[in-house]
């Protein structure tokens, strides 16, 4: 049986130094990606939020326009309703007297 040799993991201070300064510049760069995702962030909402206002008062209009075209149909469909009514009673009348002759 082969003896395992042990291995020294012990850390020098020149190793923790330059670790320490390796890890303080990946905080730096990270603290700057963060920083710049924040920015883009705030300026998406911001521009959200103008395409929103935009949207919304662009659907003012059209659901106005819409409203107009529904209260505007809903007219025509009851003139046409009344009307097709009187001419199926004309209709009626007329076909009753064709039927009779005229030299009764």
């Amino acid at each position: 049986m082969k003896s395992k040799k042990i291995k020294n993991n012990w850390v020098t201070v020149e190793q923790f130094n330059k670790a320490e300064k390796s890890n303080k510049s990946d905080h730096n760069y990270l603290n700057y990606k963060i920083e710049a995702l924040s920015n883009e962030l705030k300026e998406f909402k911001n521009e959200f939020i103008e395409f929103k206002d935009y949207v919304t008062k662009t659907l003012d209009w059209l659901v106005s326009a819409f409203k107009k075209f529904d209260e505007e149909h809903t007219v025509f469909s009851e003139k046409s309703m009344r009307i097709s009514t009187k001419l199926d009673n004309h209709e009626s009348r007329i076909k009753t007297l064709e039927k009779k002759s005229a030299y009764s």
